[in-house]
């Protein structure tokens, strides 16, 4: 990791029901935890991993795994798929109380199975370029055309303004 003061976990994206996590323990934040709980405080309490899900901007614990002392990455299953979900990297207590070590970033597995949405959605681009000009760049499949192409309009909504239900006829 980069920084060596300061502890920190980095989730990925491995399929729609896996995530990876790899993290990093600084010796300053070891330091300052005994510091804080008591000389043997490190020792005695366990390593985990929280996991969280968030959803429409609420947070909730999903999964607490105990790892091994010595682990600095792990393999997260997840019983639901097309979630954002977060990790907290921490110990527990003797006491059971939980200390946070570092927050993960927030990543979103795919679905695992097709989309419901069976529409055919149609962009027209036909008037995204303008008439080919002589003094222009050549491009295209014939060398001797030349074209310039406005900037892109944006894609229609799905589910606000503009939906072609039809395929336009050419």
């Amino acid at each position: 990791m980069i920084d060596e003061d300061k502890s920190s976990i980095v989730l990925l994206v491995q399929n729609s029901h896996r995530v990876f996590c790899y993290f990093s323990v600084s010796a300053v934040e070891i330091k300052g935890f005994q510091d804080r709980y008591g000389e043997n405080s490190w020792k005695n309490s366990k390593p985990v991993l929280k996991v969280y899900e968030v959803i429409n901007g609420i947070v909730s614990e999903i999964k607490t795994i105990y790892i091994d002392a010595f682990a600095n990455n792990w393999f997260i299953n997840l019983e639901k798929d097309d979630i954002d979900v977060f990790v907290k990297l921490g110990r527990v207590l003797v006491d059971d109380t939980f200390v946070a070590l570092a927050v993960s970033n927030t990543v979103t597995t795919p679905r695992d199975k097709q989309s419901g949405d069976s529409a055919v959605y149609y962009v027209d681009i036909s008037e995204d370029f303008i008439a080919p000009s002589n003094n222009l760049p050549t491009c295209g499949v014939n060398k001797n055309e030349n074209c310039m192409h406005k900037e892109p309009k944006p894609y229609p909504f799905v589910d606000g303004k503009k939906k072609l239900d039809h395929i336009p006829s050419s």
